[in-house]
């Protein structure tokens, strides 16, 4: 009988932490990147990164794609099926997204305020969540679209925000 490592032995105990957020939640990203009236490279790459950390493939991929050439707006997202954890998420990645070209200017800001505001979450909860975000983009290499730790945010997220459940 072989013997496993102790790395191996716990590597098959850790559970895998996705972000899980639907398609209508890059309908929202998509918004804020575009808040500035453009949606920069790292931003784009940013966004269908995030996507496919979501799981999206096909058709629903192709449409976050296609979101990154095509402006959408806030007004297109529907947040009434996301759970209370989607919600926090969603307002988390979108913070990071907002900054992932180094500056978030004034209309991005605003689109995030508005963005708290349609999910139903509290300033509280808006703060913590950005500041969830935030936490992840201090990481190193955390600021680049093509680095960020989506698995370290959703941890982060349920750390900041218990009472949004999962």
């Amino acid at each position: 009988m072989r013997r496993l490592s102790t790395f191996a032995r716990v590597a098959t105990t850790v559970s895998v932490v996705e972000l899980a957020l639907p398609k209508e939640s890059f309908v929202a990203l998509a918004a804020i990147a575009w808040a500035d009236g453009r949606i920069s490279k790292g931003e784009g790459i940013g966004l269908v990164r995030a996507a496919e950390a979501s799981g999206l493939a096909g058709d629903e991929l192709d449409e976050v794609k296609k979101a990154t050439t095509d402006k959408v707006s806030l007004d297109a997202f529907d947040p009434s099926g996301l759970s209370p954890f989607q919600k926090g998420l969603t307002l988390a990645v979108a913070s990071w997204l907002a900054r992932v070209d180094g500056v978030a200017n004034r209309e991005e800001l605003d689109h995030l305020k508005d963005l708290g505001a349609k999910l139903g979450l509290s300033d509280h909860k808006q703060n913590a969540a950005m500041s969830a975000a935030f936490d992840i983009a201090c990481l190193p290499e955390g600021h680049k679209p093509d680095k960020y730790d989506f698995v370290a945010l959703v941890t982060k997220v349920k750390e900041k925000l218990p009472s949004l459940g999962e």
